[in-house]
């Protein structure tokens, strides 16, 4: 399925049906295999990636790291709350999260989790960089920022954070 993305370009699996290998004779065939496959609750998508994004941010060469935290809503029905690394203007998704909200403006509680998933994936000793937009201007999450990254932080290298809204 990568190879498939990386040939489309597209995240649609119509598209990526050309370049499948499967032994199915029909498109749609190919298509359910895939779904069945995405759909299996055995597959845990952040123990698969978790190990990916540690390895990309332990040979990161700048010293800054720019956290994006932002929203998005589909179908005016879910939101997905996702915190990225920054990256000549590509983001590269650390932790997120689907929530069924009909606003793209969430209570703190609901990514308070994912800065501290994202804790344990960043790399001691960045100045990291926190960026969003007017929806995540909660105090209590700011707290947990600044907590996090003090945990971050050895006596030797101090950790350094700076929240932009």
């Amino acid at each position: 399925m990568v190879a498939a993305l990386i040939q489309t370009g597209e995240v649609s699996l119509t598209k990526w049906i050309a370049y499948l290998p499967c032994r199915g004779i029909f498109a749609q065939s190919k298509q359910r295999r895939v779904r069945r496959w995405l759909g299996n609750s055995r597959i845990n998508v952040h123990r698969l990636y978790k190990p990916l994004i540690q390895a990309a941010l332990s040979t990161w060469t700048d010293e800054c790291l720019y956290l994006s935290l932002d929203t998005s809503l589909f179908w005016e029905e879910y939101c997905l709350i996702r915190l990225a690394v920054v990256h000549k203007g590509r983001a590269l998704p650390l932790t997120w999260r689907v929530l069924k909200h009909a606003s793209a403006s969430v209570a703190a509680a609901d990514y308070q989790e994912m800065l501290k998933q994202a804790n344990r994936l960043l790399p001691v000793g960045k100045k990291v960089v926190l960026l969003g937009d007017r929806g995540f201007i909660h105090t209590e999450a700011m707290t947990v920022a600044r907590q996090l990254v003090a945990a971050l932080s050895y006596p030797a290298q101090k950790q350094h954070l700076d929240l932009a809204f």
